[in-house]
């Protein structure tokens, strides 16, 4: 490189000679000594180059294997990025098939639970059909019930006010008993002493050593006579006043025997059917069936009782119910 830097140069010098044959020395001079400086500087230049290259060259070389170590590292890198990419998108595939058989199974469950929920829906449109029609006819029932009730409570009334005025006549009745039956008893008594002094008269005159005139035949006669005919007249008022105890004691019997507890409920129908006829707007259907079958219960009670009363009072003594003005 300096062999050919210096014919170079040389070269220079020649044309230079030949081009300023006319030129001084000096200058001639100058530019040698110039151009020996500038020889000298490029030498000095190729050194300093040689240096640097050779450590550029080393450079080079740890650059290389910096490069090739970093190229391994970025391989592995790239490797296991590949590798978590991989297992991340295997994770997310698997999360959105799961996702996926979630969303499906949730659609047919809400799909079945649409298609409950509209048979469920037509069903109610019906049963509220079906609920309005009943209704009706219950608002049809109930105003019947309460026509019905309304005629029970009257019809019931009228009953109670009959029971009412036959316990009225029967207590009656039996005070009427009563008295015949002391004046029978008092009848009785004086029949008894109007035969035992017959009885005495007749004793009187059956004694030893009494003369029978004809008079005294005829009043003996007649006294016996009255004594028998009184005999008679006792016996019937005894089997009368027998015959009237009996009919009064076993009319008692009949009137108790029909149940105290039963006379008392049917005194209370006629408050109790009113109570009903209150609530009747307020009632359920079952309540006013069951209240509607006890008053029913209630009255046939009432004309069953009425009916052995009556019997009683037509088997023992019928006057009882004779109209007396």
């Amino acid at each position: 490189m300096h062999s050919s830097n210096f014919s170079s140069s040389d070269g220079s010098t020649e044309d230079l000679f030949r081009d300023s044959i006319d030129s001084h020395d000096n200058d001639i001079m100058e530019k040698v000594s110039f151009l020996e400086r500038k020889v000298t500087e490029l030498e000095n230049d190729g050194l300093t180059n040689g240096d640097l290259k050779s450590k550029l060259k080393q450079e080079n070389t740890q650059l290389v294997h910096r490069v090739h170590e970093l190229e391994e590292m970025v391989k592995d890198q790239e490797t296991m990025a590949e590798q978590a990419l991989e297992e991340e998108a295997r994770r997310h595939r698997e999360a959105y098939s799961k996702l996926e058989r979630e969303k499906s199974t949730e659609i047919e469950l809400l799909n079945t639970r649409v298609q409950q929920l509209e048979e469920e829906n037509a069903e109610l449109r019906t049963t509220v059909t079906r609920l309005k029609a009943q209704t009706e006819k219950l608002d049809e029932e109930q105003q019947r019930m309460s026509d019905w009730l309304e005629d029970t409570i009257l019809q019931l009334k009228d009953e109670t006010d009959l029971y009412k005025r036959m316990m009225d006549k029967l207590r009656q009745n039996r005070l009427e008993f009563q008295k015949e039956r002391e004046a029978t008893q008092e009848l009785i008594e004086d029949l008894r002493k109007e035969l035992e002094y017959l009885q005495m008269y007749k004793l009187d005159c059956e004694r030893p050593g009494r003369g029978r005139s004809s008079s005294s035949g005829l009043g003996e006669f007649s006294a016996r006579a009255r004594e028998v005919e009184l005999e008679h007249e006792v016996k019937r008022l005894k089997q009368e006043n027998h015959k009237l105890r009996d009919q009064n004691d076993d009319l008692n019997g009949q009137i108790l025997s029909l149940s105290l507890y039963e006379a008392k409920n049917l005194f209370a129908t006629q408050t109790k059917a009113q109570s009903l006829a209150a609530e009747i707007d307020t009632a359920s259907r079952d309540e006013l069936m069951e209240a509607l079958k006890e008053q029913e219960e209630i009255n046939f009670r009432l004309r069953q009782y009425l009916d052995k009363i009556i019997l009683a009072i037509l088997d023992h003594n019928p006057s009882i119910l004779e109209i007396k003005h």
